[in-house]
C-alpha cells in the first residue's frame, strides 16, 4: 500500500504517495508485480529483445525475437503493450533533442534507450515533446544513484562547499538542477540529521551503499566534507530558526519545514543534477492506443509509462508518473486483454 504521504518539489502540500515504511517506491512496486508474475504463472522472457513488430493489414498481428543465443522466434499476437521506458541513458538521443546535457549522467537503468519508441515509430507512430527531458537535482555522480526527492520532502537542506544554502531546495527539479549548475563547484551536498533518516528508509539504502559522509557533529561533518565549520553550523542555527517560525526569510521554501536539523549523527552525501526523466514519446489516446502522425489509432498496439509523450507536459513533478504508470498500465492491460479476446473480422469472414 502507498499509504504514506510526503512533498516533492514544486509542490504546494503533502501529496507524494509513497509506502508506508518511507521506502523507495520502485522496488515495492517491482516486487508485488513479480510476486503476482510468480503466481498467475506467467512466462517471463528474459535476455530477449523484441526486433520488430509484425503488421498484418495495418493491425497488429506478431513480434519478431532475438535470444541471446541470437535466435529468432516469432509469435503471433493481437495485441502489444509496449512499456518499456524513454530514453534517458542513450546519451546520443538525449544531445539530439538537448544539446545542452552532453556529458551529464543518469539516474535511469542501462535498458532505458529509447528502443520502444523506435519500433513504434516503425510501425507509423507519432511522437510528441521529444525535447522535453528533465534532469533530477540530487544524484550521486560517481554511482549515478538518485537521492530521492523524499529526503528534502522529509526535512533535508542543500548547501554549497562554503556551507551555505543556496536556493530553495523545495522548488521544481529544473530551477534546484539550475541553481546547483550554477555553483562554482557545480555540486552541492544534500544534508540531514538522524531524525530526516530515520524517518526515510531509502536513506539507509544510500549509507549502506558508501555513499554518505556522517559524523556526530556538524562541525565534525564540516571538517570531513572540508567546508567551513562556522559558516555550517550557522547555517543550520539560521535554518533551524525559519522552521521553528515556519516562515524561511531567506529563500522562501514552504513546504517540508518538518524538524530542526539538530540530531545527531548528522549526514551528507554530495550530488549534482542527472538526466532523469523523458516527458517526450509516442503519442495515445485515452485508451492508451498508440497513434500515427495523422492521430489514429494503430489497431492493436497500446502503450503505458514513460515511452509515452504528453502525459507530464514540460516538467514533472515528483511521483507523478507513479499514478501515470499504475492508471495508463492498468488500462493498457484492459485494453490489449481486450482485443485478443475479440474474433478478427478475417475469421468471421471466413467463417
Amino acid at each position: 500500500m502507498l499509504n504514506d504521504i510526503t512533498t516533492t518539489g514544486g509542490m504546494s502540500i503533502d501529496r507524494t504517495h509513497r509506502p508506508k515504511d518511507g521506502s523507495a517506491v520502485g522496488g515495492y512496486l517491482i516486487s508485488g508485480l513479480v510476486r503476482n508474475v510468480t503466481k498467475r504463472q506467467i512466462d517471463v522472457m528474459l535476455d530477449t529483445s523484441v526486433v520488430d513488430i509484425v503488421m498484418e493489414g495495418g493491425e497488429v498481428a506478431a513480434v519478431r525475437l532475438l535470444t541471446d543465443e541470437q535466435e529468432t522466434a516469432t509469435i503471433q499476437t493481437r495485441s502489444i503493450i509496449v512499456a518499456t521506458g524513454g530514453f534517458s541513458a542513450n546519451s546520443e538521443m538525449v544531445v539530439k533533442y538537448r544539446p545542452d546535457l552532453a556529458g551529464f549522467v543518469t539516474t535511469n537503468h542501462k535498458g532505458a534507450t529509447g528502443g520502444g519508441i523506435a519500433l513504434l515509430e516503425r510501425i507509423g507512430a507519432g511522437t510528441v515533446d521529444m525535447g522535453e527531458i528533465q534532469i533530477h537535482p540530487t544524484v550521486e555522480q560517481k554511482t549515478s544513484y538518485l537521492v530521492s526527492e523524499s529526503i528534502r520532502g522529509g526535512g533535508a537542506i542543500l548547501v554549497n562547499q562554503k556551507g551555505n544554502r543556496f536556493f530553495n531546495e523545495m522548488e521544481t527539479r529544473d530551477k534546484v538542477s539550475a541553481a546547483i549548475i550554477a555553483l562554482p563547484e557545480h555540486y552541492a551536498y544534500i544534508v540531514f540529521d538522524e531524525h530526516v533518516r530515520v524517518k526515510n528508509k531509502a536513506a539507509d539504502e544510500y549509507i549502506a551503499k558508501g555513499l554518505v559522509t556522517s559524523a556526530s557533529t556538524p562541525a565534525e561533518l564540516a571538517a570531513k566534507l572540508g567546508l567551513d565549520a562556522e559558516a555550517f553550523q550557522a547555517t543550520l542555527t539560521r535554518y533551524n530558526g525559519f522552521v521553528e517560525k515556519q516562515d524561511d526569510e531567506e529563500f522562501g521554501r514552504k513546504t517540508a519545514l518538518r524538524a530542526p536539523l539538530n540530531e545527531g549523527p548528522f549526514h551528507a552525501i554530495q550530488i549534482a543534477p542527472g538526466v532523469h526523466h523523458t516527458m517526450g514519446g509516442v503519442t495515445i489516446n485515452t485508451d492508451t492506443c498508440v497513434l500515427n502522425a495523422n492521430k489514429r489509432a494503430i489497431p492493436g498496439a497500446y502503450a503505458a509509462g514513460e515511452v509515452v509523450g504528453g502525459i507530464h507536459g514540460g516538467n514533472r513533478i515528483g511521483g507523478n508518473a507513479v499514478a501515470d504508470i499504475i492508471i495508463f498500465g492498468t488500462l493498457a492491460g484492459r485494453q490489449a486483454a481486450q482485443r485478443a479476446q475479440q474474433v478478427p473480422w478475417a475469421m468471421l469472414e471466413s467463417a
